[in-house]
């Protein structure tokens, strides 16, 4: 496969809170499983590639030939069309994907601003990728570039000051909501990525003993249950423990509605917050005052954001910073391996030259031979080199003449 690595080849696309809400995005969710499917597609078309797939956005991040192959595979794997996706969608191509990457990997581009729980997703869609697709040394030096960015502006910046996630937002809600009462009962469904931050956070704020979790999987609340030490309740008590609780906290992100308006009725005075994609809360008219879904939470925060806004000029500096030393670093690679390419191409004219004239010429010394072309080679390698290293930023146009000429084989790496 030759020059699938060029930065024009390098694409991401996607669907997020900017242009989509909850129930369009969730259209587009892809389960793990789903995820799985469409990094082995990808693999057996020799497609490096990232998804990432969380309450606010859904991406494919690539090396294809044109957006169109990443469209294809995200959207034969998701409810939603093709149609439904490009009124929504964003497409990065080449230095803007890759400027797309970090400014993810920091929060500049998460719902709630400088949300660091994005890049524990950008490295385990990396691990995905990698136990169950197919990736690439470039792929793999832009997320540790990602997560180096998401270091420094952490280091050297407030704009992680005074968490503002998801999961933060939903629990100084529901402190609001109580007056700060401690003497509460909360239920939390779900216990899946979004499920396990949330309850890490609840215990920061409310007694263990106040807190219950209830999964389709027992296994998993068991184990959550048993790390922050708060109640487990079977799935099926679900009915009684949302009775019996002041709040409701859902985050099954099951593609169907889990709690139903029978349910939420039957629980009379109860507020929920719905932190699932799709929505998997049953919200009627009569219901609508009792539950705050995940585009509402913002609100919450708008203090911590007025202070992270103020610290914007910084990250951009410092992403632009990781972005030139990124570039530096392809562009090194790239002239490596087009000058490896180059040489190899070279040496093999050279053999079959070499094979050629000897049996064409009587007494041929091939030892003579193999000394001029290799000083020819080297000589002409040389040249090629001293040639990338002053092209003044031109050097991926000579890269491709070279590749159209000599017919290079770059490979994937």
């Amino acid at each position: 496969m030759k020059n699938q690595t060029k930065k024009d080849n390098f694409y991401c696309v996607g669907i997020s809170y900017k242009k989509a809400d909850a129930m369009t995005r969730g259209k587009f969710s892809l389960t793990r499983e789903a995820q799985i499917e469409v990094l082995q597609e990808a693999k057996q078309k020799e497609i490096p590639l990232l998804v990432i797939s969380t309450c606010n956005r859904t991406e494919l991040i690539g090396y294809v030939p044109s957006e169109e192959v990443l469209v294809d595979l995200l959207c034969s794997n998701a409810e939603g069309t093709k149609h439904d996706f490009r009124k929504y969608a964003f497409t990065h191509k080449g230095d803007d994907a890759i400027n797309h990457v970090l400014k993810l990997g920091t929060g500049l581009e998460s719902q709630i601003l400088g949300d660091f729980e994005i890049i524990g997703q950008l490295k385990g869609a990396f691990a995905l990728a990698k136990e169950f697709g197919y990736t690439n040394a470039n792929i793999e030096r832009l997320v540790n570039t990602a997560i180096q960015t998401s270091k420094a502006v952490k280091n050297n910046t407030a704009f992680s000051t005074n968490a503002a996630s998801t999961a933060y937002a939903a629990v100084q809600w529901i402190k609001d909501f109580l007056n700060d009462s401690q003497d509460v009962k909360i239920t939390l469904f779900g216990t899946g990525e979004i499920g396990k931050v949330t309850c890490a956070n609840l215990v920061k704020h409310f007694p263990n003993n106040s807190i219950t979790l209830v999964n389709r999987t027992q296994e998993k609340a068991d184990s959550l249950g048993e790390k922050f030490n708060v109640n487990v309740a079977p799935f099926s008590d679900l009915e009684k423990e949302v009775q019996t609780s002041n709040v409701l906290i859902v985050a099954t992100n099951a593609p169907k509605v889990t709690v139903t308006a029978d349910l939420i009725n039957a629980a009379g005075n109860l507020a929920i917050v719905d932190l699932s994609v799709p929505t998997n809360v049953e919200i009627t008219s009569e219901n609508r005052a009792c539950v705050v879904t995940l585009d509402e939470l913002t609100k919450v925060v708008d203090k911590t954001l007025e202070k992270r806004e103020q610290e914007i000029p910084k990250v951009k500096e410092i992403i632009a910073e990781n972005f030139i030393a990124f570039k530096e670093w392809l562009s090194h690679r790239t002239h490596t391996d087009a000058v490896k390419a180059f040489k190899d191409r070279l040496l093999k004219i050279k053999q079959e030259e070499i094979n050629f004239q000897s049996k064409k010429i009587a007494g041929l010394n091939e030892e003579h031979m193999e000394i001029v072309s290799e000083r020819i080679i080297q000589k002409m390698t040389k040249q090629f080199i001293t040639h990338l290293k002053t092209a003044n930023g031109n050097a991926g146009n000579s890269i491709k003449v070279m590749t159209e000429i000599f017919d290079l084989d770059i490979k994937q790496s």
